[in-house]
């Protein structure tokens, strides 16, 4: 089958002859992908600061159709349009069932393959930068998606979007208080969303490329320079009759600068709401420096599977609304354009916020 592999340091390569997906599990799926989506935390692997195996297949955002089925899986059927969150859960175990379904006992991430001499107990599977990929567990991990819901909106369900709704649920938004967005990906740009939709009224958007600054404007937030973002939200919170900074900061960059960047802009008693995959081992602020501040620091991997369960009614009704036009800037690319794809979308140039590979062109 066609797919894109990693193939070194800032290396895609587009192939022709990967290996077909099978069947190994009678839980299994295969999915034939319509879109898979490049991430920001694509560009961890990409980068080198997340080794895998050369030759890995990327990708662990997915809409597709099924076209084969194990024969233990009972709620879907072949031809079904589907989407998936980028791990697998089985729905029953305790982290299932208590709302963190992003830690299943059984959770599998597409788009990982340890690199040699790494063993990841069996965690990575081959991505869904491909023409098709295997979907372990797949009556608890796979949602169709529903009437009305467009392939674009339902890859981003699947990923950013419930990325940046968690970001902005664990970031205790107060609709009379001050929220800070770092970075205007497609992550942030989804927090933004969703900290308006949660009552925020005050949301400031900090991104250094001036194209992502006026999409968070469009969806209602203060865009902002980072040079200016201290002064800014500091002015901010003296006239809510507050010294200190935000209320709520909501980091979606997954840097160090950035982690540093929210210490230095959340008040005393604020809260850190971190969903940008950090790849660093060590805090850029100190224990002392968070007790000092009595903050409080959230972060981990968003339990897309229980967010759905939770707000897909919302979208289907009109009332939550995946800000499509804001995010996906570059929709139906070939993958055979993949590997120029990355090198866009990793440099950020032509306005390049979020592609969608279209791997049956």
């Amino acid at each position: 089958m066609k797919a894109l592999a990693l193939t070194g340091t800032e290396s895609v390569s587009f192939i022709t002859d990967a290996p077909d997906p099978v069947i190994e599990a009678d839980t299994d799926v295969i999915v034939a992908v319509r879109r898979a989506g490049i991430c920001g935390s694509d560009l961890h692997q990409y980068h080198g600061r997340e080794p895998v195996a050369d030759g890995t297949i990327p990708g662990h955002e997915l809409v597709g159709e099924i076209v084969a089925i194990g024969s233990a899986v009972r709620r879907f059927h072949i031809g079904d349009v589907v989407l998936s969150p980028f791990t697998t859960s089985c729905g029953d175990c305790f982290f299932c069932r208590d709302g963190l379904s992003g830690r299943c006992d059984h959770w599998q991430v597409y788009g990982y393959q340890p690199p040699p001499g790494e063993d990841d107990g069996g965690r990575g599977l081959p991505g869904a930068q491909a023409e098709f990929v295997r979907v372990p567990l797949a009556d608890t991990t796979l949602q169709k998606i529903p009437v009305g819901v467009s392939l674009e909106a339902a890859i981003l369900l699947g990923d950013n979007f419930m990325t940046g709704f968690f970001c902005a649920d664990m970031g205790d938004v107060r609709r009379d208080g001050i929220t800070v967005v770092i970075g205007c990906g497609a992550v942030g740009l989804s927090a933004i969303a969703a900290a308006r939709y949660l009552g925020a009224e005050t949301v400031f958007a900090i991104d250094p490329v001036e194209g992502r600054r006026q999409r968070a404007q469009s969806l209602g937030a203060v865009a902002v320079v980072p040079e200016e973002a201290g002064l800014i939200v500091q002015q901010s919170a003296v006239r809510h009759g507050r010294r200190g900074g935000a209320d709520s900061v909501l980091e979606a960059v997954g840097l160090p600068a950035a982690q540093s960047m929210a210490f230095d802009l959340v008040r005393p008693g604020g809260v850190i709401s971190a969903v940008g995959m950090h790849t660093s081992d060590q805090f850029s602020f100190s224990p002392a420096d968070a007790y000092n501040r009595n903050v409080t620091y959230r972060a981990g991997r968003c339990p897309v599977r229980s967010y759905l369960d939770r707000l897909l009614g919302e979208v289907e009704a009109g009332r939550l609304v995946v800000p499509v036009e804001q995010i996906v800037t570059h929709n139906n690319v070939p993958l055979s354009d993949g590997p120029a794809a990355y090198r866009q979308f990793s440099e950020r140039t032509h306005d390049c916020v979020k592609v969608l590979l279209s791997p049956g062109k």
